[in-house]
């Protein structure tokens, strides 16, 4: 079991091959359950048992429980102080009906766990409907995402179509206005019309969105910046679009 849980760790493909992931953690841990995520088994050391014992009573009566010595739990953890408390769990769908929603964000090959873990998070914080991810973005069922996202992962909806491409021309005839969100000669982001149905696209952060996905586009925004940067931070920019898609819509 230990080599199991370490193999879900380290792999991406062998998670979604075994339709599970390992979360660790006592805040996302509970985060987890009340999100309604289904935990399989739960693995604790002694001392965790005994100072969360209201956590581990919350499991459901078929999870199975399994107590580790610490050496054990500290060399299957990805944390560098861990809290001597994890689970293993299902993954939830990947979104079926993901093209139904008000606002969206689609992010093509995004890669980095850290800037993942944000969008998603921010996604939740400001109500998008709905994160689009092409199949090359990183595994949002990773240990990183899933700290950076402070459990947002459990919460969002999310879409990850078989084709990103085929995705965006359905939107377009379904008639979402699709903006790519380019570092120049796009229009301000603060003068794009946000107040119908709209999906806003991120690319990957080292070269932005391909050439494709922009002509698939509708429209393409930019956020004004000053000074000698060339672009944002994948996430910050994310961030940005999403707040000024949440507020165009509210004003």
């Amino acid at each position: 079991m230990i080599k199991y849980l370490s193999r879900l760790n380290s792999s991406s493909s062998f998670r979604k091959k075994e339709g599970c992931f390992v979360c660790e953690g006592v805040r996302l841990c509970a985060d987890a359950l009340r999100s309604g995520v289904r935990a399989k088994a739960a693995f604790f050391t002694a001392n965790a048992a005994e100072k969360h014992a209201d956590l581990l009573a919350s499991l459901d009566n078929s999870v199975e429980q399994y107590s580790l010595a610490d050496s054990l739990f500290k060399f299957v953890s990805e944390t560098q102080t861990p809290q001597g408390v994890m689970l293993l769990c299902e993954m939830h769908g990947t979104g079926n009906g993901g093209l139904s929603f008000n606002k969206a964000v689609a992010l093509e090959c995004v890669q980095d766990p850290q800037n993942m873990g944000t969008i998603l998070r921010s996604a939740e914080a400001f109500g998008i409907d709905c994160v689009i991810l092409s199949k090359d973005c990183c595994d949002i069922f990773s240990p990183k995402v899933l700290r950076g996202s402070m459990g947002a992962v459990f919460r969002q909806k999310f879409y990850i179509p078989e084709s990103f491409y085929d995705t965006l021309t359905q939107l377009n005839d379904k008639g979402v206005k699709t903006y790519a969100a380019v570092p120049e000669n796009g229009t301000d982001i603060l003068s794009a019309d946000f107040s119908n149905n709209c999906c806003v696209l991120i690319g990957n952060e080292g070269n932005g969105l391909t050439d494709k996905a922009v002509e698939l586009c509708t429209d393409k925004v930019t956020i004004r910046m000053n000074g000698n940067a060339e672009s944002l931070n994948a996430a910050v920019a994310a961030s940005i679009v999403m707040w000024e898609m949440v507020r165009g819509c509210e004003n």
